[in-house]
């Protein structure tokens, strides 16, 4: 995801928000590459909402309680053999191509591939292709959505179309607390009203840069979590919101090692005067308890 990932690397942008929490409006579509083991995982996410808000599976399960389902929808299997897939969203329709079902479960769910368990064998090796579409009765256009909002649609198509049935199982895993480091902060922070919002994690190269504009350090922690893959909780103690940039070598760069590679640890310490201190925390799991191939179309 999207701003979210449980792959090897992430390529990303994020752009404007207001008032909600990492929920980017924008004035045009951008894509979010994600390489999960062996399949590029290409989403697209509208101009209303191409950045998750991370809400996590407990939250997006209650927004699927309340939230209308896809009016109609096509699920078929998919066998071209095909290494690369894709999962774009509109506000009124959805279409996935050539995924596993365990990457349309953690994308609706908002949660990695190792907080997730018990799907089937049977199913893992399964990719699909899915269509679904909002169809207004009086043939309106379609309201504009959210990112959650779309993600708890696909939930709620997973359950009717494959019979799906979790639980959140909250575990105990290794963490990041987002501290101060010794000397104290070098993000100057503002307790003006915020009336707009941007961060952007953008990759050329070896190197990555986090640009943010009205960032608070919540958003910091969520964009963290993605690239660090494990839970980030900001522990800052910082109110108020800063414009912040942060540059660092990517995956790649810091396996191949050289002179020139600096950590995000590093990154984060040297240039905003903030730190990642190993913890544990309790953390919500996926489990799954009931799926089956899909129902006819």
């Amino acid at each position: 995801m999207p701003s979210y990932t449980s792959g090897a690397s992430i390529f990303k942008q994020h752009e404007p928000r207001t008032g909600v929490n990492q929920m980017p409006r924008r004035p045009s579509r951008q894509s979010a590459k994600l390489l999960l083991s062996a399949v590029a995982f290409l989403v697209v996410l509208p101009a209303a909402h191409a950045q998750l808000e991370h809400k996590g599976p407990a939250n997006l399960i209650a927004l699927a309680q309340n939230t209308p389902p896809y009016d109609v929808a096509s699920v078929r299997v998919n066998n071209n053999a095909a290494d690369t897939g894709s999962l774009n969203f509109h506000d009124d329709a959805l279409i996935v191509r050539n995924l596993p079902l365990d990457y349309i479960i953690e994308f609706a769910y908002d949660i990695p591939s190792d907080r997730v368990s018990g799907l089937p064998g049977s199913l893992k090796d399964q990719r699909f292709d899915i269509d679904a579409k909002v169809v207004p009765s009086d043939g309106s256009k379609p309201p504009e959505t959210t990112a959650s909002q779309d993600q708890a649609k696909l939930i709620l198509l997973l359950v009717d179309r494959f019979q799906l049935k979790v639980h959140i199982e909250p575990k105990v895993m290794p963490t990041y607390d987002l501290v101060v480091a010794k000397g104290g902060p070098k993000v100057k922070l503002s307790q003006d009203e915020l009336k707009d919002s941007t961060w952007n994690i953008n990759g050329e190269n070896t190197s990555k840069v986090l640009t943010g504009k009205g960032a608070a350090m919540g958003d910091l922690a969520s964009a963290l979590t993605d690239e660090v893959h494990r839970k980030v909780i900001d522990k800052t103690g910082l109110t108020g919101h800063a414009d912040i940039t942060l540059k660092w070598s990517d995956d790649v760069a810091a396996e191949a090692g050289g002179p020139n590679v600096i950590s995000i640890f590093t990154a984060l310490e040297d240039q905003l005067g903030l730190k990642l201190q190993p913890s544990k925390g309790s953390v919500d799991t996926l489990v799954i308890d009931h799926v089956e191939m899909p129902s006819e179309n």
